[in-house]
């Protein structure tokens, strides 16, 4: 338990990087489309914290992937509901989407169709190593 909390900080940390430049990456977007002018101090400091929050959790629980007496197939469900959790509650905390049925269907189908087309990229990557290396040998 005590590397897998290690493990998660770890990974948490390094990904938490990525969430503020991301968030920075979106406001240029839509400042330089116009949809933007300013934003109060409140808010950004919020979306930072937020984005923070999210990819130091989606990042961390990775973590999960190298516990051994977990089986793979758990593990990815661990994983997803985990990141379902992290992203819905920080979108309802900070009003980006709302607390109502169609628009937490409609987040949650968006969410499992990412998150399967993410794990079939991850699935044929390793399975294309996996083959280079078998051909090797």
């Amino acid at each position: 338990m005590k590397k897998f909390v290690k493990d998660f900080a770890l990974r948490g940390m390094i990904a938490a990087g990525f969430g503020p430049l991301i968030l920075v990456s979106i406001y240029l977007g839509l400042q330089l489309s116009g949809i933007i002018i300013s934003i109060p101090t409140s808010q950004v400091n919020l979306n930072i914290i937020s984005s923070l929050i999210l990819a130091f959790i989606a990042g961390g629980i990775s973590a999960i992937f190298n516990v051994e007496k977990i089986s793979l197939g758990v593990a990815t469900l661990i994983d997803a509901i985990v990141i379902y959790l992290d992203y819905l509650i920080i979108y309802l905390i900070n009003n980006w989407i709302k607390a109502q049925f169609i628009p937490l269907l409609i987040f949650t189908f968006v969410y499992i169709i990412y998150y399967l087309i993410i794990w079939a990229i991850i699935y044929h990557k390793v399975k294309s190593q996996v083959s280079s290396i078998n051909q090797k040998l």
